[in-house]
């Protein structure tokens, strides 16, 4: 849930960044746009497998499939992790492409977090 979130406020401040005229990269908005899918597709097979086990008659049947919805979502969190490492880069190549006098420590700042995030998601 974090994760989505996050994306969010990461589309909108990419979002802003085009309006005042800043060049944001096709790749950047690649790899957040994908990220937000799979946290969709993350969010959705964490709600269905959790519906799946609360119900017993239906809980019973489909532990078989639950065990391949984690390995799905084991698959889903490693793009994920990967797809975070990639975004930190991609911005930071982004601010240095606008010349913008962000600090370094902002951008460092940011890896940590997709580190947290990463690390929440495992």
């Amino acid at each position: 849930m974090f994760l989505f979130v996050y994306l969010v406020v990461v589309i909108f401040s990419i979002s802003k960044q085009r309006k005042k005229g800043r060049v944001v990269s096709g790749w950047t908005r690649f790899i957040v746009y994908s990220l937000f899918v799979l946290s969709l597709i993350y969010l959705l097979a964490g709600v269905l497998a959790f519906s799946l086990i609360m119900n017993p008659l239906v809980g019973f049947y489909y532990v078989g499939v639950i065990g391949i919805m984690v390995e799905i979502i084991f698959f889903v969190n490693m793009v994920i992790s990967f797809g975070l490492m990639l975004l930190s880069v991609s911005i930071y190549l982004d601010s240095k492409r606008n010349q913008e006098s962000t600090p370094l420590l902002h951008h460092l700042l940011r890896l940590g977090v997709h580190i947290l995030l990463i690390i929440y998601i495992f």
